[in-house]
């Protein structure tokens, strides 16, 4: 099963004969067998045939639509999944503030280890580690502690955000100077590094997105990110723990080993003058290294039938998501995926 992206701007989509067929100006650039297909992501401009939408959503198949550069537009989805019970038990434990606390305090823990951990793991493969590094480590171990002497929601999100903006810090002293990493910016990205990020970032809610509502939760009502209009707060919550195990060390790999040169962005667009625009054929070798990486296999907990098992990444979101399933129904609390 695969994730069917369309980056060809002015393509046209059909259906033939149980294919999805993406053509350009009269010439076929790719195809798919719909029965592999599990989603579909767009970027920028495209147009569907109609019986093709139908059939896509008959199938169950979700499509995401992103802007040029990778911004999320909106998702189309078919027929909501009737997990009425799980969404009402959702509901409750969020006008619960001790239980939200607990959950969001869970959260922010497993991305600032997952942060410390990839830092870590990086340094070690470095002869020479610059002092940023070290010290960032050892911050965050700091600013984990706090996390759980947190009271309110609104503080802990004041904890998480200076730890992010350290953990950056350390992160950016990993890059080739080359790069003009400073810290983490959007709206727009004004440098290569954080136009991969965002990309990046924007890939992994589509994936996370589904898995949430595959299990049945409403995606638009979090624990750590606060409810706001079209924002699926409760996929980022869940994004949390993967962002550096899954697109940080990606972007940091495809930026050291060549899949990615300064030569594929541009500055620049019709949406800013200091966007910075990742060129059609980075998109792709972007994409593909995101798959390559999402369908690394590692040990889950419950991994299988009756315990920990080998899993990809993609199915490790959906694991996760049941956690988070059994704790708001009032199992065991909820336990994040930690880097081994």
């Amino acid at each position: 099963m695969a994730t069917l992206y369309i980056i060809e701007q002015g393509a046209g989509v059909n259906l033939e004969n149980e294919r999805i067929v993406v053509s350009r100006d009269g010439q076929e650039v790719s195809a798919l067998p719909l029965i592999k297909i599990t989603d579909v992501v767009v970027f920028g401009n495209c147009s569907f045939t109609l019986p093709t939408l139908k059939r896509l959503l008959d199938r169950g198949v979700e499509l995401s639509f992103l802007t040029v550069r990778g911004r999320y537009h909106g998702r189309l989805v078919g027929m909501a999944t009737p997990h009425v019970g799980l969404r009402r038990d959702q509901y409750r434990k969020a006008d619960d503030p001790a239980w939200a606390l607990d959950q969001a305090q869970r959260i922010v823990t497993g991305k600032l280890r997952n942060c410390r951990a990839l830092l870590q793991r990086f340094a070690r493969n470095r002869s020479s580690v610059d002092p940023e590094v070290t010290s960032t480590i050892s911050a965050l171990s700091d600013l984990s502690e706090r996390v759980q002497r947190t009271t309110k929601v609104s503080a802990l999100l004041g904890v998480e955000g200076s730890a992010t903006a350290r953990y950056f810090r350390g992160l950016r002293a990993l890059f080739d100077p080359a790069w003009h990493f400073q810290d983490r910016n959007r709206r727009p990205p004004t440098d290569p590094v954080n136009a991969a990020l965002s990309l990046g970032y924007t890939l992994l809610q589509h994936h996370v997105l589904g898995a949430v509502q595959t299990v049945g939760f409403d995606p638009y009502l979090g624990y750590l990110h606060q409810p706001d209009y079209h924002r699926p707060s409760l996929a980022l919550d869940m994004m949390e723990e993967f962002r550096p195990l899954i697109i940080d060390s990606l972007v940091l790999r495809c930026c050291s080993d060549g899949r990615l040169t300064q030569d594929d962005f541009s500055v620049g667009d019709d949406e800013s003058p200091y966007a910075v625009r990742m060129s059609d054929d980075a998109k792709r070798r972007f994409i593909k290294a995101y798959e390559e990486r999402v369908h690394v296999r590692l040990m889950h907990p419950e991994g299988a039938d009756r315990g920990p098992g080998e899993v990809d990444y993609a199915r490790c979101f959906e694991l996760q998501a049941r956690r988070l399933a059994r704790a708001v129904r009032g199992g065991e609390p909820y336990q994040p995926m930690f880097s081994r």
